[in-house]
């Protein structure tokens, strides 16, 4: 008789398996969904081993028919472990698809010895080259070796496979993976000496219980909290999914509006609006026509989402209709709360050559300011992802190898002198590919990238050089716009005076310009690094003064001379509230000794009105464009 018992033992174990399996929901995504074919197969695999070989009550002559029909269903079950195994792998990989489909030949190959398998198997009743039944007795049949030599191809293949993309799994996976084959091996080694000891499932079993400690570890992948997988996944998906080569799309989702969701409700409130909005994302595609599977859901991290579909299931509408799902209205206790997002549509190897560039890219995405809407990427003109600060770092790498920046100024007329004493310097970016580059769209990307520090360099190097000429024609001094985080470099100090000496550039030549914005978080550093210019005789000034957050007690600490009130200010003169608001604002800036500089006048009226309150300079088209060195000598000299 043949010992079933380690049959019993794995058909009791892959029942609790299964359970689990269900009652953890493990059986969402495409690996998931393998492992659990191939638990069920070895669970099918094990009744029918125990079927084969169990003593039952029944007949001599039925009990003969069970175990031929159940021998003959364990070999055909038996003729799928080892390539649904693989498969298995490939899945987990994520790089299956792509092998499977992009040449013909793989296909052949894998297919054949399963098919060779297969087709002894299902001769067996009237060959019985695999097996037969004897009085009852199991006997191997001549062609028995046929099954083995499949599996050790299998083996053979799956071992070529992940040298093929070795990168697509970490070493520990790798191990786990491989587990199964020395199992495997020692119970068949035991098996074919010895026919009687059944231990070939235990083994698989065992396998089974390897790979759920090592590889359907959801907690490595899901956040619990929100119900999507996480960023460390995502990124591991998506380098899988560039080794493979295989065409998927991939929907980033930014919430313009996660941080108040934050401030305004508390996190936990913030994960079940997340959770809301993970569950909106699955039934839209589910929903959006067809049978979609191949697809899954991240959170990214605060305020950013992403999709990963398969580029058969992806479309521009239903892109859309992700989009309005998530820019529904959300109840929650009693609170209807508006999301507003933007989502940008790619498509992945096309639209991004590495999994790199992608990443760079979802980086500069959550960390634009692009507003509500649905993107095409592949549809956005080279302007238009300019604008988006999408392509921005690339321009600005390539302008200063180019060195294709160049300077601009715009005079600034004295009220007291009647006459121009002095001019802004404005960088300028023209790309021989999509023109001119504004200034508010490339000086943000530059701060982030770091690239601020060269561009600096250019500016006061460019103005240091030229400042002399203007001279000549009256211009007391030039204004610089510098980035506080120039300032907060230990070495800025020290680099502008050695650049003064270097060009003989007197220190009441320039006046350096802060934006409000930056004023408001000046720190030792930046503190000291003003301190220090100002004792040597640099004057300083506040830019864009109404749009950031300071206010004048503060501003009073600090060695301020002007203060530039902002265009958009300005601009809303026609106002009666915004003339009373400003008006009061220079006459409390007057009151405290500093100099006021109006910002974008284009009229006389408003040029009118400004000198009226009291302004001392004006600055805008009304006067002057921004014009470039030479233009700027010649209106100099024009207006002696």
């Amino acid at each position: 008789m043949r010992v079933f018992q380690f049959d019993l033992c794995s058909f009791l174990i892959l029942t609790l398996v299964i359970i689990s399996l269900f009652l953890r929901k493990l059986y969402n995504g495409k690996m998931h969904r393998m492992f659990l074919a191939f638990v069920l197969l070895i669970y099918a695999n094990t009744i029918a081993d125990i079927f084969s070989s169990a003593p039952l009550p029944l007949s001599e002559s039925t009990l003969e028919n069970v175990r031929e029909i159940s021998t003959f269903c364990y070999f055909i079950l038996h003729a799928s472990i080892m390539p649904l195994y693989t498969i298995f792998i490939g899945t987990a990989a994520g790089t299956w698809t792509g092998y499977m489909t992009k040449n013909k030949a793989n296909r052949f190959i894998f297919c054949l010895p399963y098919v060779i398998n297969l087709g002894f198997v299902l001769s067996n009743p009237w060959t019985h080259w695999i097996f037969r039944i004897e009085d009852g007795t199991y006997k191997r049949g001549e062609l028995i070796l046929v099954t083995y030599l499949a599996a050790a191809f299998y083996i053979l293949h799956t071992i070529y496979y992940l040298v093929r993309y070795r990168g697509a799994l970490d070493k520990r996976r790798i191990m786990a993976f491989l587990s199964i084959y020395p199992y495997s091996l020692c119970a068949l080694v035991i098996q074919y000496l010895n026919s009687r000891y059944l231990v070939e499932m235990f083994a698989y079993t065992v396998a089974i219980l390897t790979l759920l400690m090592f590889i359907i570890r959801p907690e490595e992948t899901m956040n619990s909290a929100v119900g999507a997988k996480t960023s460390m996944a995502f990124t591991a998906d998506i380098q899988r999914i560039y080794l493979s080569g295989r065409d998927n799309n991939v929907q980033i989702i930014k919430l313009n509006s996660d941080g108040s969701l934050i401030k305004l409700y508390g996190i936990n409130k913030h994960d079940r609006i997340i959770r809301e909005l993970v569950s909106r994302i699955h039934a839209a595609i589910k929903n959006g026509g067809g049978r979609v599977s191949d697809y899954n859901v991240y959170y990214l991290n605060y305020g950013l989402l992403a999709v990963i579909i398969g580029k058969k299931n992806a479309s521009e509408q239903r892109a859309q209709e992700l989009y309005e799902a998530l820019s529904s209205k959300i109840r929650t206790d009693n609170i209807d709360i508006s999301v507003e997002c933007a989502l940008c549509d790619l498509n992945i190897p096309d639209d991004m050559a590495t999994a790199e560039d992608l990443l760079d890219f979802i980086d500069t995405f959550e960390k634009s300011n692009v507003g509500a809407g649905v993107f095409v990427y592949s549809k956005l003109t080279r302007q238009e992802k300019i604008q988006m600060n999408f392509d921005i770092d690339r321009y600005i790498r390539k302008a200063i190898k180019n060195k294709s920046f160049s300077m601009y100024y715009q005079p600034i007329y004295c009220v007291k002198e009647n006459r121009f004493v002095t001019a802004e310097a404005l960088i300028r970016l023209s790309d021989d590919e999509v023109g001119f580059i504004s200034p508010a769209v490339f000086i943000p990307a530059a701060e982030k990238s770091g690239a601020i520090y060269e561009i600096g360099d250019f500016v006061i190097n460019s103005v240091f050089s030229f400042v002399g000429k203007a001279e000549q024609y009256g211009v007391k001094y030039i204004e610089i716009n510098i980035s506080a985080m120039q300032c907060m470099n230990d070495s800025f100090a020290q680099d502008i005076l050695d650049k003064l000496s270097e060009y003989g550039v007197s220190e009441k030549s320039v006046n350096f310009e802060l934006t409000e914005s930056a004023s408001a978080i000046i720190d030792d550093v930046l503190s000291k690094t003003v301190s220090k210019l100002h004792n040597v005789g640099i004057e300083f000034s506040i830019d864009d003064y109404g749009t950031g957050y300071s206010n004048l007690h503060r501003l009073m600490s600090e060695p301020i001379k002007l203060i530039k009130i902002d265009r958009s200010l300005i601009c809303e003169l026609s106002n009666e509230k915004t003339r009373a608001v400003l008006a009061d604002t220079i006459r409390m800036i007057k009151s405290i000794g500093m100099e006021i500089v109006a910002e974008g006048v284009e009229t006389a009226e408003t040029a009118d009105w400004l000198i009226e309150k009291g302004c001392d300079y004006i600055q805008g088209f009304y006067y002057a464009k921004p014009m470039p060195e030479s233009e700027y000598i010649e209106f100099l000299k024009n207006s002696v």
